[in-house]
């Protein structure tokens, strides 16, 4: 008898738990906004950082985890959100997106991914999946004319990716059309793990790259110093704005703060009770050059002055 009483007092201690884990949005004022990171990088920083900016701290409490690229660990960390019965389910990156999808699609969540380069890694049909996002992917062809007005000895531009990033496959199709029509040749080097990223830069700098590009690949970003230092005198261009300061040449792409900003927004309407899946995809509003011209200085590369005026920041 005692063993029947101790079970079922500990049965209507989870249900009681469940419902004020349920309920504490509604009895604190309070909503519960988890966001999953793909890898920690200064780029998806300032998005979490533009997320919550607007959201504010008042009415939201937060939950922010990273997966470290890791599907196995993304699945620990959305299924523990699962749990928490959070609001909404912000996923920062490809991967975690992709894992949060299969929960939000069968109604377990309500998902908003950031910064996903392709929302079609995610599923080419988001249609009524209780999904939806801001995207960072801007135009390829600007960039790539950006960087030949910047180098006009621009023939072989090399480029580092992570073969098991979807994203950054994507962008790596999408490149080779976008180089052809300034007779530029694109010289590919994937990886597999961080650690194979000197032998990446050794191997297209061997192949006559005469600069390097790192588009949306996280693993990559998240090394942008070795990369420099690696590259020596030869430029690094990249989509993200934040790494300019690392000692990349140049940027044409989104701020990822305002994208965070964006983001946002749409929790927000999503938090007011519109529905989710009534919300479209949105992409960059707008796209910003950052130029580092002390480091075109440092290796002898002399950026004309129209480009530099044109950026919205110069280091």
């Amino acid at each position: 008898m005692f063993k029947k009483l101790a079970v079922a007092g500990a049965i209507i201690a989870v249900a009681i738990a469940t419902i004020i884990i349920m309920e504490r949005g509604e009895k604190h004022g309070k909503y519960e906004v988890s966001i999953c990171k793909v890898v920690e990088h200064e780029a998806l920083n300032s998005v979490v950082d533009g997320i919550r900016d607007y959201l504010g701290e008042e009415d939201v409490l937060y939950t922010i985890d990273t997966c470290q690229g890791n599907p196995a660990v993304a699945s620990q960390i959305i299924s523990k959100f699962i749990g928490r019965r959070s609001n909404v389910i912000v996923t920062v990156g490809t991967t975690p997106a992709q894992v949060a999808f299969n929960y939000a699609r069968k109604g377990d969540t309500k998902l908003v991914f950031s910064s996903v380069t392709n929302p079609d890694s995610i599923s080419t049909n988001l249609s009524g999946a209780n999904t939806t996002g801001v995207s960072n992917f801007v135009p390829l062809e600007p960039q790539v004319k950006l960087f030949t007005e910047i180098q006009s000895g621009l023939r072989k531009l090399g480029i580092i990716y992570n073969t098991g990033e979807a994203n950054s496959v994507d962008i790596v199709e999408k490149l080779r059309d976008a180089v052809k029509k300034y007779n530029v040749e694109l010289i590919e080097q994937g990886i597999q793990k961080a650690s194979d990223i000197p032998q990446a830069v050794e191997a297209l700098l061997a192949k006559g790259a005469d600069a390097l590009f790192i588009s949306n690949d996280n693993m990559a970003l998240a090394n942008i110093p070795l990369i420099v230092k690696l590259c020596n005198v030869v430029p690094v261009y990249v989509s993200d704005t934040d790494q300019v300061s690392k000692g990349c040449v140049a940027a044409l792409g989104p701020n990822q703060y305002n994208i965070g900003v964006q983001t946002g927004k749409m929790i927000k309407r999503i938090l007011n009770g519109e529905d989710i899946n009534a919300i479209d995809v949105e992409y960059p509003d707008t796209t910003e050059l950052h130029i580092n011209k002390t480091k075109a200085s440092k290796i002898g590369l002399n950026i004309p002055q129209e480009i530099i005026d044109r950026a919205v920041k110069t280091y």
